[in-house]
């Protein structure tokens, strides 16, 4: 790779430094020092950054099928990175740094799982708090499952703490997005937690078709996880892409942003019950039951129960089911406000992430563009910068 203007580009004269075909997820490392992409050509490669340059360390073959997504775990547990693809499995990989770079074997898979449904995983995401990690996965239908190591020290024994289907299965012949996204600080808002919320509660987005469904989990007496819905972002026409959710937990609400198909991103603001808002622009109560998205009924002759109804239901693939606000001590109710709607008109919105602060926002999509925003003082997102990575 070589650095130009401040933008680092791959330069595919290094030797085996291109996939032999598209390059579908990448991510980098906590400190962003490290990078490693996946592709369709079954592979994974990992490069370092050293003086401005982006060097190989190496590519092996992950998994029989494209890889989907690929993420790296956090800085406390050494290298390790998950992957999923559509051979229907999730992977974790840990590095041996005595093996030599480019030889194949600097990473070695620690643990395997294949989804339960029989749909290959389309989406994973970490959480870590200190040397505990929490790893959550979607597959094509919407099936989520929520990893846990049966013990922190040791990631190669987990353990599932949730397993679900959120929304009714949709049709084998309907598109399907569905993704995943922890809430990635240590502790929750402190006006969550002033109202009631645990302090060690869980936080995950789990963008569903053309929702996104926002789950708590607070443990039990029994130190079990308990998982419950906080929300439903809505407003979307299309797709929902991509969900990120912004660090920043003193500020005393949460701010969640959305890439959809229909070319918007969309910003919204959590808030507990009572805690009171700023700027509105389309408010919209949470909490609400989980509905089965219209058009896209239950795979085969099976009538299978959505939202809520669905987590109740038995069978061999369900556990954890998810519960109302306010049904477990440590849950609270609370309130979701769409604060922005981004609309470029340029095409579909396939990515959005946020700064490490929370204050920068950026997403690409079809019109081959990164645009950033930036939130002024008044509680609006203002465009101040477009990269146009298709130029010369």
């Amino acid at each position: 790779m070589a650095v130009n203007q401040g933008y680092f580009a791959f330069d595919v004269q290094q030797p085996n430094a291109a996939h032999k075909d598209l390059v579908l997820a990448v991510d980098f490392n906590f400190y962003g020092t490290r990078m490693v992409t996946a592709s369709s050509d079954h592979r994974l490669k990992v490069f370092d950054r050293k003086d401005d340059n982006w060097n190989l360390i190496d590519t092996w073959t992950a998994h029989f099928a494209e890889i989907t997504d690929v993420k790296w775990n956090g800085p406390f547990m050494g290298e390790v990175l998950g992957s999923v693809g559509e051979d229907g499995t999730f992977r974790l990989w840990q590095e041996n740094a005595t093996e030599i770079p480019q030889g194949g074997r600097r990473f070695s898979c620690i643990y395997e799982i294949r989804s339960s449904t029989n749909v290959p995983f389309m989406s994973l995401d970490f959480k870590n708090i200190n040397r505990e990690t929490w790893v959550a996965l979607a597959t094509r239908d919407g099936f989520l499952t929520v990893l846990e190591p049966i013990d922190h020290e040791n990631l190669t024994n987990w353990q599932s703490i949730h397993a679900n289907y959120l929304i009714g299965i949709p049709n084998r012949e309907d598109e399907s997005s569905f993704k995943v996204a922890f809430h990635k600080e240590k502790l929750p808002s402190w006006t969550a937690i002033r109202a009631g919320l645990d302090r060690k509660a869980l936080s995950l987005a789990f963008a569903a078709m053309n929702t996104v469904i926002v789950l708590r989990a607070v443990k039990d007496a029994n130190s079990n996880y308990r998982f419950y819905q906080a929300a439903e972002l809505t407003g979307a026409r299309a797709l929902v892409r991509d969900v990120a959710w912004a660090n920043g937990s003193m500020r005393g609400w949460d701010v969640i942003a959305t890439a959809s198909k229909d070319g918007c991103i969309r910003v919204y603001e959590l808030r507990p019950e009572g805690s009171g808002s700023g700027t509105e622009f389309v408010p919209t109560t949470s909490t609400p039951e989980i509905k089965e998205p219209i058009g896209h009924q239950t795979r085969g002759s099976r009538n299978a129960p959505s939202g809520i109804g669905a987590g109740l239901a038995g069978g061999s693939n369900t556990k954890a089911p998810v519960r109302e606000a306010g049904f477990s001590p440590g849950s609270i109710k609370e309130t979701v406000t769409m604060t922005e709607e981004l609309n470029l008109h340029q095409g579909a919105m396939w990515r959005v992430a946020f700064s490490q602060g929370g204050e920068v926002l950026v997403a690409t999509g079809d019109h081959g563009a990164v645009t950033t925003w930036k939130r002024a003082m008044n509680g609006r997102w203002l465009e101040y910068a477009e990269v146009n990575v298709t130029s010369e």
